[in-house]
């Protein structure tokens, strides 16, 4: 999509058992694809940096509710690659996904490109981000998630009980 005037990170679910998409409206065409949690963070994190190498701010404000998932939600396939980029000619951002493909595929991966703005790039940085944090909460220890009430059996105590945060 070339000039989308809607690109959003969202998901469906608990924390937990989320399913996360990333989505692009422009004109009366929208597209969705299943993305991973750490795909979904990547966005924001790599647009984030986007954005500071071309010395710009990142969004201080902006309408969260404007920036869900619209429904119905029918997305065309699962992201395996996932790459961003700066196009200094144009001043716009690119969101590039491929299809994640099962070996022993006989087609190519589908593709799909995104095209922001900087404005657009902005507060899907932040929103990325901010939506991925609304999972559960990681070990302090290994960084993997833990139960919503921060208990798990965590691999640095090399098996020897569960942690309570």
């Amino acid at each position: 999509m070339h000039a989308p005037h809607h690109v959003t990170v969202g998901f469906t679910g608990v924390p937990g058992e989320r399913t996360f998409f990333v989505q692009a409206e422009e004109d009366d065409d929208r597209v969705e694809f299943v993305l991973e949690k750490g795909q979904a963070l990547g966005i924001g994190e790599l647009l984030t940096q986007l954005l500071a190498r071309v010395e710009d701010a990142p969004a201080s404000d902006w309408d969260r509710q404007a920036m869900g998932l619209r429904v119905p939600l029918e997305p065309r396939w699962r992201v395996g690659e996932l790459s961003l980029g700066y196009d200094s000619d144009q001043d716009r951002f690119l969101i590039e996904l491929a299809e994640l493909q099962v070996e022993d595929a006989d087609l190519p991966p589908a593709q799909a490109r995104i095209w922001l703005d900087r404005d657009q790039a902005r507060r899907l940085a932040a929103h990325a981000v901010e939506v991925v944090e609304q999972g559960r909460p990681t070990c302090e220890l290994c960084g993997r998630p833990t139960e919503l009430d921060g208990t798990h059996v965590c691999p640095a105590t090399n098996g020897h009980g569960s942690l309570t945060r």
